[in-house]
Order: structure tokens, then sequence, then C-alpha cells
């Protein structure tokens, strides 16, 4: 291939990528290390109580978005119960939150098939699209992870389950601060 038709191919594949990337970076795919104050979610939980995930500063908190049928989000479920037994004596506090529930024996069955003991719960699909900044026409990946600092700020937003040992790193870095 002569040099000017790489150039000519280099120009057209960088044309089609570009609007991709820039959607992935919309969609929250990337993290992000400018912190933002998190805005307020109220998540109704499996216990009949609302956890205000706003107030729980002091905490490094994971709240992870979530449906009940998605295989990725139950291996990150799983998962951040690990982390949970792990850190939670240091301060680390996952919630999920499920989007797709409409009954709650189906979350109830979620979590017992997990043997998830964190905070589980329901927010409105619109309160939680809100707190994501996200486009409220546009499908929602999941599982979708909001990664909070003790004070409460937004420090990375996550779709898909990147591995515990990557979740891991992310949370302890936070928890030393």
């Amino acid at each position: 291939m002569s040099f000017r038709r790489w150039h000519l191919v280099f120009a057209v594949l960088t044309l089609a990528v570009c609007p991709w990337l820039g959607a992935a970076q919309q969609s929250g795919e990337s993290t992000s290390e400018v912190r933002r104050p998190g805005s307020a979610l109220e998540v109704n939980t499996l216990d009949g109580k609302v956890l205000k995930v706003h107030q729980m500063k002091g905490k490094v908190v994971l709240v992870d978005f979530m449906t009940t049928v998605c295989p990725s989000c139950k291996m990150a479920s799983a998962g951040l119960q690990k982390l949970n037994q792990e850190l939670a004596s240091k301060g680390f506090c996952p919630v999920g939150v499920a989007l797709n529930v409409d009954s709650p024996s189906a979350l109830k069955d979620y979590r017992q098939e997990l043997g998830l003991t964190f905070s589980l719960g329901t927010a409105p699909r619109a309160e939680a699209m809100g707190y994501l900044e996200h486009p409220p026409d546009k499908p929602l990946m999941v599982p979708t992870l909001v990664l909070l600092d003790r004070r409460g700020r937004v420090c990375s937003v996550e779709v898909g389950w990147r591995g515990i040992d990557a979740v891991r790193t992310s949370i302890l870095k936070l928890l030393a601060e």
C-alpha cells in the first residue's frame, strides 16, 4: 500500500472512529478524574427503608445500577459482595439499585441467589437517569457503577464489570484518602 493511500485509509478510519469515541465518553464508559458532587439519590431498600445515597458522607460508596436478569450485573454483584466483606470495616459501602424490578420478590430472589448482604433496592428510573446525568432518551447500559469518595463526590462512572481487582484498587485508593 502506498504512503498516500495509507494516509487516506487512516483519515477515513479516524473520521469513522471519532464519533464512536465521543459517544463512549458521553455514555460514561470511560473514567474521569474530575470529581463532581453527587446529586440526590434515594433508594427504596428491600428492608422497607429509604437509603439516601447523597447523605452517606464519610464512606466510600459504590452505587451499582443493574438489572436482575443481566449476567454481567450478577458478576458485579457477586464481586461487590466479596469487596463488602473485605472492606466494609474500612469504610466501604456498596449499594445495588435494580432498574427492572416491578416485584419485590424478584429482587429478594436475586439477593438470595447471590447471597448479598449489602443494601439493595430500587429507585425510579427517571431519578436514576438524572443521578447518572444520562440522557433519558438513550438506553442505559448495565451494570453502571458510580464510585463516590468520602465527601460524596462522584469519582468515576464505569459501564460494565471490569473485574474485582480493578474495582478493589479504585476503592482502596479512595479509602486511603
